[in-house]
């Protein structure tokens, strides 16, 4: 078997491997994956800050008027309370089932919560709002919700109030991670203990959130009631939104400018509903700064909706028909691989009908908090997942932050979309802390390693300290004792003044990429003159190296660039990419269907190869068969022009067959009796020029004649391997044509059978110093042949001069042999 034989099927069973690892990776993942659940069993428990510094962060009590919008959002059959705290910790709304009669009493609260109170007892508030925790019992479903402006602070004073914070971070802290309850935290402003709260929701894997003013405030309500109850909606689009006949109600939350009137919907009849025009059954809630009104049974059909609608709006709906997300971490890094699942159920059944999974439209859509950077990734693709679970993943945020990812399933008459808020927290998290005053004041640094995917030896913090004489001093953080964190503690020894901090973060992940983070500067102030304790924390700007070479990811197909026309730059570095669809798995047992096709594959394929090598073995031995010896005789009988003709393969064997060379008489001379293909290509080169023109040379026409088209008949290097001085003629295999006019034939000439010629015309003779060919075939052969014996006494010249690479249609010799099995080798090519 020739090489390229053997290299053909050497491919083949690569193939056939590669596609049985691939049916066996795919069946895996389907059986190790698991679907996205419908939530069942919330529980959101609100608690709500009504501290005397409330009056100052909160004026317009935007706290009060969020009540009535959770009371709204909240789904029917759920669980859910609402606690106020200062000092005391007071139950507005008891924990009970969500129904009517409970929204009913949400509403009534909203005037019940203001800041009459004194301290920011937040543990005491925490412990009240769980005290229904009974060990060994469930919580995963269970959120809470806590809103607070302070620090916190007791009566007993600022000891007190930092043991009481201790506590909180080991014993309260613990209570929820022992019973898998989230803790969602709101900060209302710089003020309150960011380190504290950003902790708690952290290892608890809840949301964070700063609310600085009325709309971050809403906002942020909405990604904490977001993450603790996820809601289904209909996308809300150029004013428009869509409902199917599955739908049993909606919501529509509707934000616009503070004191602006209130928004308006249209029906698909083009009726109007308004606040003083309601359906049967249907409420309608207006705020300062939003509408919310809730709509049973509604038309189906596209409702318009008529406001200047602002960020947030959103449409939620009731349905049989509904889609479920996996959930995203609330917190992660750039390490991390988000992994997005999405499915869809009818009366708590997961589908997996092909004729309706096969027109859904699944994608998510990402954007920064700041709305101008966003990207698409596409969890649907060319085949349905068997299982009915569509995936996809996130890999390239790398800018921390807070993005909304949200999940949207469209099909011809079916609309649903999902939203959830992720955090990309940078590897370190920073913690300042001020403590005592006059000559007893300190200022802590205190550097925690967040990423798990850091390598503890390679962690490095250094501050740079300008003190009040402008004298700057480099000094390590040291490492605190049993932990992994990196602590420096300043005592005002060079004086009074103000020292100016700077942090640098170094670091090496464990797949060898370095990481970076550098503060800004901290104004520490010596004395301290405040006599509370003051927590900071300083958010760094990452500085992120080149990372380590590494892989590139899978080829992803067909990425959509969604329209962005006011977009500065894309969310993702580089361009967002599309997740192909992964293999999603059945619900159970094993997938005969799958395994039915492959086998059936597999016998194909193997059937195909086992064809090929046979078919390539049956040529190599053909090959063999009819090359044979250089020297053994051609029947005269053979017409080679219908096999220059046909294009086939068996007639190209036997066209390619070389010409035999005629034996030498035994002490015969190496002289030349002829002349070769090359010197008749440089004669019919000057024939080609102006007759007046006698300087053409042999190398002008050699040159041209590389840019001709090739011709079929024309023999193989082996059959023109003349080299100087030998003598031979070289007649062209199969080109046996008839002059017009008769010569006078050599006898070199009749010996080789050049002038036994059909007659045949050969359009792929090239022309020789000149780019069109020649009008008349026929003659072109007549004249090489008159010029062959003209020039019979004219210097020779090597093949490696003329150049044939251009016209020849044969492939190239491997080896340049003349072995049958070689030139066997080179047709298979």
């Amino acid at each position: 078997m020739g090489k390229s034989a053997f290299r053909s099927f050497h491919a083949l069973l690569t193939i056939l491997l590669l596609t049985v690892t691939w049916l066996v990776s795919a069946q895996a993942q389907e059986q190790a994956s698991e679907a996205p659940e419908l939530p069942d069993n919330i529980d959101v428990r609100f608690v709500v800050d009504v501290s005397g510094s409330m009056k100052r962060t909160d004026p317009d009590n935007l706290r009060g008027q969020a009540v009535p919008m959770l009371a709204e959002l909240m789904p029917e059959g759920a669980r859910s309370g609402l606690w106020t705290f200062a000092r005391y910790v007071n139950m507005l709304v008891p924990l009970e089932e969500v129904d009517d009669q409970w929204r009913q009493e949400m509403r009534d609260a909203r005037s019940r919560i203001g800041s009459p109170g004194q301290y920011t007892h937040i543990g005491r508030a925490l412990e009240t709002a769980t005290e229904d925790f009974w060990p060994g019992g469930g919580y995963d479903n269970t959120h809470v919700v806590l809103l607070t402006d302070g620090m916190v602070d007791v009566p007993e004073g600022e000891e007190a109030s930092r043991e009481e914070r201790q506590r909180i971070l080991d014993d309260v802290l613990g209570h929820f991670r022992e019973h898998g309850a989230r803790l969602h935290t709101i900060a209302l402003s710089d003020e309150a203990d960011r380190p504290l709260l950003e902790q708690l929701a952290a290892e608890t894997g809840g949301h964070h959130a700063i609310a600085r003013s009325d709309s971050e405030l809403i906002s942020a309500f909405l990604s904490a009631f977001g993450a603790a109850s996820p809601t289904e909606e209909v996308p809300l689009e150029n004013n428009g939104f869509s409902i199917d006949d599955s739908v049993d109600e909606f919501t529509a939350l509707i934000f616009r400018d503070q004191g602006s009137e209130s928004a308006e919907l249209v029906d698909p009849s083009g009726n109007r509903v308004t606040r003083n025009s309601l359906p049967e059954k249907a409420r309608w809630h207006r705020a300062e700064t939003y509408d919310l009104v809730t709509i049973p049974d509604p038309a189906t059909g596209r409702w318009e909706v008529d406001a200047m609608v602002g960020p947030d709006s959103r449409i939620k709906v009731v349905s049989e028909l509904r889609m479920a997300a996996g959930d995203l971490p609330t917190r992660f890094f750039a390490s991390d691989i988000l992994d997005l699942e999405v499915a869809f159920y009818e009366d708590g059944d997961r589908l997996t009908d092909e004729d309706f999974l096969g027109v859904m439209d699944v994608r998510a859509e990402i954007r920064n908090a700041e709305g101008d950077r966003q990207g698409t990734v596409r969890l649907s693709g060319d085949r349905v997942p068997s299982n009915g679970i569509f995936n996809g993943e996130i890999r390239t945020l790398t800018e921390p932050g807070q993005y909304e990812v949200r999940l949207i399933g469209e099909g011809e008459t079916f609309q649903r979309s999902q939203r959830q808020k992720v955090t990309l927290a940078p590897p370190f998290d920073t913690e300042i802390q001020g403590l005592g005053t006059g000559d007893d004041s300190r200022w802590t640094f205190r550097v925690m390693p967040r990423d798990p995917g850091l390598e503890a030896d390679s962690i490095q913090v250094e501050a740079s300290v300008t003190g009040p004489d402008g004298e700057i001093r480099k000094q390590a953080l040291e490492p605190v004792s049993g932990s992994s964190e990196r602590i420096l503690t300043l005592h005002g020894e060079r004086g009074e003044g103000t020292y100016q901090v700077r942090l640098r973060m170094q670091a090496e992940t464990q797949d060898g990429r370095e990481v970076s983070l550098d503060t800004p500067a901290f104004a520490a102030q010596f004395p301290r003159k405040a006599d509370t304790a003051d927590y900071r924390t300083l958010e760094p700007e990452p500085r992120q190296p080149e990372p380590a070479p590494e892989p590139e990811p899978a080829p992803e197909p067909e990425p959509e660039t969604p329209s962005e026309p006011e977009q500065k730059e894309p969310l993702f570095d580089p361009e967002p990419v599309e997740v192909p669809e992964e293999p999603s798995e059945p619900e159970a047992g094993i997938n005969w269907l799958l395994w039915g096709s492959a086998g059936g594959g597999l016998i194909g394929l193997a059937a195909i190869a086992g064809g090929l090598w046979w078919w390539l073995r049956r040529r190599g031995n053909g090959g063999e068969q009819e090359t044979g010896s250089p020297e053994s005789p051609v029947e005269p009988e053979t017409e080679p022009s219908d096999a220059v003709a046909d294009q086939e393969e068996p007639a190209l064997e036997v066209d390619l067959e070389p010409e035999p060379e005629p034996e030498m008489q035994e002490g015969e001379p190496e002289q030349d009796e002829g002349t070769s293909l090359a010197e008749a290509a440089a004669a019919y080169q000057a024939q080609q020029t102006d007759p007046g023109d006698e300087t053409a040379s042999e190398s002008e026409a050699a040159d041209t004649d590389e840019s001709s088209p090739a011709d079929e008949a024309i023999p193989t290097v082996d059959d023109m391997d003349t080299t100087v001085g030998s003598g031979e003629p070289d007649p062209a295999s199969g080109m046996d044509t008839e002059p017009e006019q008769q010569e006078p034939e050599t006898e070199e000439a009749s010996d080789s059978g050049a002038q036994e010629e059909t007659g045949e015309q050969d359009e792929g003779i090239p022309t020789l110093g000149d780019d069109e060919p020649p009008e008349e075939p026929e003659a072109l052969a007549d004249q090489i042949l008159e010029e062959n014996q003209q020039n019979a006494d004219e210097d020779e010249f090597s093949l490696e001069d003329f150049d044939i690479s251009e016209f020849d249609d044969l492939p190239d010799q491997e080896d340049g042999a003349d072995s049958g099995e070689e030139d066997d080798g080179n047709r298979d090519r």
